[in-house]
């Protein structure tokens, strides 16, 4: 009797770690040598840290406790990163990585939220449905992919594109300040939301043995989970 309460206060305690997070560890990709994006007049690491600083006065509004992998204009490499984020793994605290997209041509559109560990799951769908509510980009959804800042830190963890840049509506809609404030108001709610509801309403994708992603890892790839979730 004694175990099986042990095992559902150990169980009880893991589901509120994952659904309710204390800190908001924010990642502005790219920065320094690495611009990332360039198009249509627009440079992705400007924009990303530009939307992180919105998404950190946000959280805290919210009285969510945030801390930045970086504040101003500098190069760091993502194994770094992955070792900053898990720093803060006893603080129950998640990643939230911000990209914008950029392909070859100029048609594909809208936002998509990468994750990889099953209890990051409903932070990356509430907080990809809510990015799509808030600034009315479409809503390609949620994809589970074996990233180094989706799989490697020890924290549940996501990376949202929020948009491309190739795009030309979407890169005039981009470089608004108000768009990049929509977005960051997105993420927040999609974390408040988790805060309040948990994973209520959510499947969890299982759990996949896999090794930790390295820079060989093919960068296509993926599995959108299907609708519903």
């Amino acid at each position: 009797m004694l175990r099986i309460c042990l095992f559902l206060f150990i169980l009880t305690v893991t589901v509120l770690k994952a659904a309710s997070p204390a800190l908001v560890v924010i990642d502005a990709g790219h920065g320094g040598r690495d611009s990332g994006a360039r198009a249509n007049g627009l440079v992705e690491k400007e924009l990303t840290l530009d939307t992180a600083r919105r998404l950190e006065t946000r959280l805290r509004k919210e009285k969510i406790k945030t801390v930045m992998v970086r504040t101003s204009d500098v190069f760091i490499d993502l194994d770094d990163r992955v070792r900053f984020a898990n720093r803060f793994a006893r603080k129950d605290a998640v990643l939230v990585s911000i990209h914008f997209n950029a392909v070859s041509g100029s048609g594909a559109r809208g936002l998509e939220t990468f994750f990889w560990k099953p209890e990051a799951t409903a932070l990356a769908v509430r907080v990809q449905n809510k990015v799509a509510k808030k600034t009315g980009l479409a809503n390609v959804g949620v994809n589970r992919r074996r990233l180094r800042l989706t799989r490697n830190p020890e924290i549940p963890s996501i990376l949202v594109e929020a948009g491309f840049l190739t795009n030309r509506t979407e890169a005039r809609y981009l470089s608004s300040p108000l768009a990049r404030d929509a977005i960051a108001a997105g993420i927040a709610a999609g974390i408040v939301e988790l805060r309040q509801k948990g994973e209520k309403g959510i499947r969890r994708v299982p759990e996949i043995a896999s090794p930790l992603s390295k820079k060989t890892d093919p960068k296509e790839g993926g599995r959108r989970l299907p609708p519903g979730n």
